[in-house]
């Protein structure tokens, strides 16, 4: 099913070795997540792998599609997503794992994130840390579509980013010494906030996606619930997230197509006038 094509670019950190990818690229951060995504594809090749950086194309439901791990945290993502888009991608949909924060939110549930409180110095390095980190509206429509459609249980809200794993869950350090730390009191403060989930790398995506044009969006699923220490033995499956990940770069697609048709305005609604047509014939 993959195999790895030609010498890869020696001058990038994806080091991809064909000219360009296609528009839509799915950046989870683990390289491993992005096999199991190919696993979803019609067919995919890797065309490119350095450091955490594992990229492949392919094709889902006849669409052109890739995915390229972005690693952990911000400064990772943020080389990941500047030198996809130097190759050609204009949509970015991160398919992520964090830690839930909401009581509501259980272990294996999706959460489509509308934006995300920024403690991320990758995301401050660009713009002041009152600039909104905030998805765009198209794809976070598509996103919910997809799930409406698949039936999976999901919840659409904020979400919190930061660049530590442990220091906001001292408890998992388990040193002889009990540990505090500047960031633990976060968990508690943001789900309290109604914030929904945790973890290290939509702000980045989402910021970096409004200064450089590109469409950007996040479905990460739920591994835990960090507000209530809740963790299963086993993580819980990547597959839903993905798929509606897949699903929603279809739905993009088709509306771009009738956008274009409509004279460049995008109208989702089209989509419901359309299949009202249909019905009427």
């Amino acid at each position: 099913m993959s195999q790895t094509t030609g010498q890869r670019d020696s001058k990038t950190h994806l080091g991809v070795s064909v000219p360009s990818l296609p528009a839509t690229m799915l950046v989870p951060g683990d390289p491993a997540r992005v096999l199991e995504i190919g696993a979803h594809f019609d067919d995919y090749r890797i065309v490119g792998e350095n450091r955490e950086c594992l990229t492949i194309i392919g094709h889902y439901r006849g669409m052109e599609i890739g995915a390229c791990s972005t690693g952990m945290g911000g400064p990772s993502t943020e080389i990941a997503v500047v030198e996809l888009m130097h190759l050609g991608v204009k949509n970015l949909i991160r398919v992520g794992t964090s830690g839930g924060l909401d009581p509501t939110v259980r272990p294996g549930d999706l959460i489509i994130a509308t934006g995300c409180v920024r403690y991320t110095g990758a995301a401050d390095a660009y713009v002041p840390q009152n600039y909104p980190a905030v998805a765009h509206h198209e794809l976070l429509m598509a996103l919910i579509e997809a799930c409406e459609t698949l039936r999976f249980r999901y919840h659409v809200g904020l979400g919190l980013t930061v660049d530590t794993f442990y220091a906001t869950k001292p408890h998992l350090i388990r040193s002889e010494t009990p540990v505090h730390t500047q960031s633990e009191h976060l968990i508690n403060q943001w789900a309290e906030a109604g914030v929904l989930q945790v973890e290290m790398e939509t702000a980045t995506l989402f910021v970096l996606g409004t200064l450089l044009g590109l469409r950007t969006a996040a479905v990460c699923t739920a591994g835990s619930n960090v507000a209530l220490k809740l963790r299963p033995p086993e993580p819980p499956s990547n597959s839903p997230a993905i798929i509606t990940a897949c699903n929603a770069a279809l739905t993009l697609k088709e509306w771009d197509r009738l956008a274009e048709f409509a004279g460049g305005r995008f109208r989702p609604s089209l989509l419901a006038e359309k299949g009202k047509d249909a019905e009427d014939d």
